[in-house]
């Protein structure tokens, strides 16, 4: 996932909430792994960015235009542009600090959606999510079911944060030489 700020100054995430072909944690005595047409049918048309499922702290969504989806051979990709809300704030901190590196999504599945079957090799039964009918929301979270998600401070915004970073570092210095050139003509 990716964080920057735009031409506006708003802050924007961006990442992955899912790939596919990939193999989540041990969920309890089973793996998931997501098919490539499993979101071929999917209402995506009222989905939520939020930071850990939680509703009440919304990020983003798709009817606003603040959360856009895209699917593409790698999975399901998003960008949220953040309110100015405090928590959306402290996420955005703590992605760019890399705290803060992965995704998650909530969804409903459609009739006979998943498929089943023992992986002797892993000595666990793999799910695999072949159908499904509705995504709900996309999360950035703490503790992924899926390690190989990713969010992080959108290039854009990460340009414009260093360019601000070092005009103030610049501001800094001619500010300190200022008082120098002050103090040797003694009017300081």
């Amino acid at each position: 996932m990716r964080s920057e700020q735009s031409e506006g100054g708003k802050q924007v995430l961006s990442g992955y909430a899912l790939k596919f072909n990939k193999r989540s944690e041990n969920l309890g005595g089973f793996v998931e792994i997501i098919t490539p047409g499993a979101l071929k049918n999917a209402d995506m048309s009222d989905v939520r960015a939020l930071i850990d499922h939680n509703p009440g702290q919304i990020l983003g969504r798709t009817k606003a235009g603040t959360l856009k989806l895209a699917v593409d051979e790698v999975g399901l990709r998003f960008e949220v542009e953040l309110p100015g809300t405090q928590y959306a704030n402290d996420l955005y901190q703590n992605v760019q600090l890399r705290n803060i590196t992965q995704c998650s999504f909530g969804f409903l599945l459609a009739p006979k959606g998943d498929s089943f079957e023992y992986d002797k090799e892993a000595g666990v039964y793999l799910r695999r999510l072949n159908n499904i009918s509705r995504l709900t929301d996309v999360s950035v979270v703490t503790y992924p079911a899926y390690q190989d998600t990713s969010v992080d401070i959108a290039k854009r915004n990460l340009d414009q944060y260093k360019q601000e970073q070092n005009s103030a570092e610049t501001e800094a210095l001619l500010f300190q030489l200022d008082l120098l050139k002050l103090q040797n003509e003694g009017n300081f």
